[in-house]
């Protein structure tokens, strides 16, 4: 049974927070397998021609798809084998994946930084949303992702990208500023499923604490560059209130009059949750969005705010 590969502290602060029933069904999603997600690289080719060209050889899809995605139903071969892969038309990630980079929705010729870049696929999203103008500073941590980054940016043909190998928390000693920012934080992932995230057996909660702290750095720090009226789109593939609202709530407090959450353009998952256990948190955390692990998705937590205010 899944409850014996996952701590029982998460299990019941699960419990907690989200009551028996969503609880319950967190477990029982956590141990199945997503389909494949199709997203098209629209610089160079359309949703529609791609799934054309796909099925002439055999690959069948899911007659429904959310986010312009194909999900994949059948394939006769693997489908990174095709040239339409090779040559950069499409990227294969998970549905929640494509809701960071489409809820900041940068404008053409705009300044945007990915703070935790690689593999890259968000930052070619950002990308393509941007029709590859303007400039986007794609920042990785680690030197050994950084390859991963390139390589995904070269397939995908994608030319407005500076990568930085660096700690997203030193941005600001680059003195830049941005129009949109995109964190998708270092995170437990316990919103993952398991196939996923072999790690998620060997939580305990003290991962979460330390998590929270880089995330609530990340965040300040991306702060202090963010021009006005600039967004910035929080996210983590994380079930724990500390990554998620609790997470906001706190930032909230702390630029209290500066920050303005704004509703997510996409439905799927409920409204952040305001009450934590004993606690009300503000109320703008109900623009926020919280995605349980099921509907072909992980599990995430996803917030956009507008910087109303230096």
């Amino acid at each position: 049974m899944i409850e014996k590969t996952i701590s029982r502290e998460f299990i019941k602060r699960w419990g907690n927070f989200y009551g028996r029933n969503i609880t319950g069904r967190i477990l029982r999603e956590l141990g199945k397998s997503d389909p494949r997600i199709l997203a098209p690289n629209t610089l160079y080719t359309s949703k529609r021609q791609l799934q054309e060209n796909l099925e002439n050889q055999g690959f069948r899809f899911a007659t429904e798809s959310p986010f312009n995605s194909l999900i994949l139903d059948f394939e006769p071969y693997n489908i990174v084998a095709t040239t339409e892969y090779l040559s950069g038309l499409f990227t294969i990630q998970s549905l929640t994946s494509l809701i960071p980079s489409k809820s900041l929705n940068p404008s053409h010729g705009s300044v945007v930084a990915d703070l935790a870049a690689s593999p890259g696929i968000k930052t070619c999203l950002l990308a393509e949303l941007m029709k590859n103008t303007g400039t986007i500073y794609a920042i990785e941590k680690a030197k050994k992702r950084i390859p991963a980054l390139k390589a995904n940016l070269a397939r995908m043909g994608i030319y407005n990208t500076v990568i930085l190998n660096g700690d997203a928390r030193s941005f600001p000693d680059l003195n830049i500023e941005v129009d949109h920012i995109l964190l998708d934080a270092p995170c437990t992932g316990t919103g993952l499923k398991l196939r996923k995230n072999k790690r998620l057996e060997r939580r305990v909660l003290n991962d979460v604490n330390r998590h929270a702290q880089t995330q609530r750095e990340m965040l300040e720090e991306a702060w202090k560059q963010l021009k006005n009226h600039g967004t910035i789109v929080y996210s983590t593939c994380s079930l724990e209130p500390e990554e998620g609202e609790v997470q906001i709530n706190n930032f909230l407090a702390r630029h209290e009059g500066q920050i303005q959450v704004l509703p997510i353009g996409f439905k799927t998952g409920i409204p952040g949750n305001i009450t934590r256990w004993d606690e009300t948190l503000d109320s703008q955390i109900r623009n926020t969005r919280r995605i349980f692990p099921d509907q072909g998705m992980d599990g995430f937590f996803i917030a956009l705010m507008e910087k109303v205010r230096a």
